[in-house]
């Protein structure tokens, strides 16, 4: 290994041993914070329901209906035989865009703690479908550097794409040129996962 490497390493385990004596500071910082005891509910009896004023109205005219005769019965079959003719409805043409498109995905507030891997939520979105020539651009919004390493944490680095250090509230893109599946993660925080599928 070159020093560059191994200093890029050992900058990764200080940022990470950074990121998890935080996360247990403030841990500690929440369980010592005042109690609120939430509020207390009551029940409350439903009104009363009234009887119907109308009902007596509803049941004269349920008496007063016409009876259905054989001449009601068959004018009835006769107007349902008729054929409807079909309205056909124009319909807008698909346009599909040749040209490139950008897709955002954002790396949220808070993802330098672990947890977000537990709701696939350390990439916003954590999955992306694009086509050939289309642009990815991972725009960091939480207030710790983070990358966007081509790879796997269990494999390393693939050496496909790698941002270096994003800080917060800086982005960075990659424009893929070739179909295929691109797993990524985040080399500081390496539970941070995402994928990229290229049509």
């Amino acid at each position: 290994m070159t020093s560059i490497d191994k200093a890029a390493i050992a900058f990764s385990i200080a940022i990470v041993a950074v990121g998890v004596g935080f996360a247990f500071y403030a841990g500690n910082v929440q369980d010592n914070g005042p109690a609120v005891s939430a509020p207390v509910i009551t029940k409350t009896e439903k009104p009363k329901m009234q009887e119907d004023p109308f009902a007596d109205i509803a049941d004269k005219v349920k008496k007063e209906a016409p009876t259905t005769t054989e001449e009601n019965v068959e004018e009835e079959v006769k107007m349902e035989e008729k054929p409807v003719a079909p309205v056909e409805e124009p319909v807008a043409p698909v346009e599909e865009s040749s040209e490139p498109q950008t897709v955002s995905v954002t790396i949220p507030t808070g993802t330098a703690s672990p947890g977000c891997e537990t709701s696939n939520e350390c990439y916003l979105p954590a999955s992306v479908t694009i086509n050939v020539g289309d642009t990815v651009e991972w725009e960091n919004v939480d207030t710790a550097a983070h990358t966007v390493t081509g790879g796997s944490p269990a494999d390393g680095p693939s050496g496909v794409f790698d941002s270096s250090l994003i800080m917060g509230g800086a982005s960075f893109e990659h424009t893929f040129d070739a179909a295929g599946n691109y797993d990524y993660f985040c080399m500081v925080h390496p539970w941070m996962v995402g994928d990229v599928k290229v049509n």
